[in-house]
């Protein structure tokens, strides 16, 4: 235990000293992030491992420690100007692949969404998800499915709008938070790049819970998906290497780091130990 809290305020420091002006207990408080950050207020409530596993299997704190990584950075990605770009840019690609009625609205396959209302019904999200380790295909997740929060946004009350719970991801192991985050030549395809990779994909699963889906011509969660992993790779490698302008890596570096810090900080109570199953014990 006491290794384990050592190396993560490693992890903390080495957020905070990056620069010369290091962040400050109240710069990732909550009350502080929500109002820099307004949108896409989400978390992750708890980590489990599916019982109906028929091997031994883990979530080692460092796999933990590296989704919550990713979260931040998905939660910087949606509050960006470049998603809300991206969605419109996109929009014709934005059909609903599924249906749902609530209080005499419907929405039918097919349906246009309208950008500016997907925009706000998805960012407006306020929901701490349980991540699960489960029997997914490698490189793969799946999310539980709520009614269409789309359709629903604006006429039924945000408690009482059906969402789904959980995610999860496959039983190998989901990525290192020693990876570099921010990379070059050396180091992008194989340890920046995936952090994009990933939280492009929780994003798609989450809008499963969210009631979207991918049936027959539309597929609104890979679009939206593409739109994220984009910016991030951008933010992360791309437009360094590549030497871009404007360099998304310069506008958002310390953004990056500061919701980092705090979702490092925020759910540190799920970084004490590793998760494990074991299908012999019962």
């Amino acid at each position: 235990m006491i290794k384990k809290l050592f190396v993560f305020s490693l992890v903390l420091l080495s957020v905070f000293g990056c620069t010369n002006s290091a962040l400050k207990p109240k710069d990732f408080s909550k009350e502080t992030i929500d109002e820099k950050y307004p949108y896409w207020q989400v978390g992750i409530e708890r980590f489990e491992i599916d019982s109906r596993l028929t091997k031994y299997t883990t979530i080692t704190v460092d796999e933990k420690r590296y989704m919550l990584i990713c979260m931040a950075l998905l939660r910087l990605a949606l509050n960006t100007e470049e998603f809300v770009n991206g969605v419109n840019e996109n929009k014709n690609k934005l059909k609903s692949s599924v249906g749902d009625s609530y209080d005499g609205h419907n929405l039918v396959y097919g349906d246009q969404y309208e950008p500016q209302k997907l925009i706000d019904c998805i960012r407006s999200l306020k929901y701490d998800f349980v991540y699960v380790k489960m029997g997914t295909a490698a490189g793969s997740g799946t999310g539980e499915e709520g009614k269409s929060r789309y359709l629903r946004y604006g006429l039924q009350p945000e408690s009482q709008i059906p969402i789904g719970e959980w995610v999860g991801f496959s039983t190998g192991n989901w990525g290192s938070s020693e990876s570099v985050l921010f990379g070059d030549y050396n180091t992008y395809r194989y340890q920046s790049q995936p952090y994009a990779n990933l939280a492009g994909l929780m994003f798609h699963e989450h809008l499963h819970n969210l009631g979207f889906n991918h049936f027959g011509d539309y597929n609104v969660p890979a679009a939206l998906q593409g739109i994220v992993t984009g910016i991030l790779n951008k933010i992360l490698w791309k437009d360094a290497i590549e030497g871009n302008t404007p360099n998304l890596k310069n506008k958002y570096k310390k953004q990056v780091e500061e919701l980092i810090a705090y979702y490092l900080t925020e759910y540190k109570d799920l970084l004490t130990e590793d998760s494990i199953f074991d299908p012999n014990v019962k």
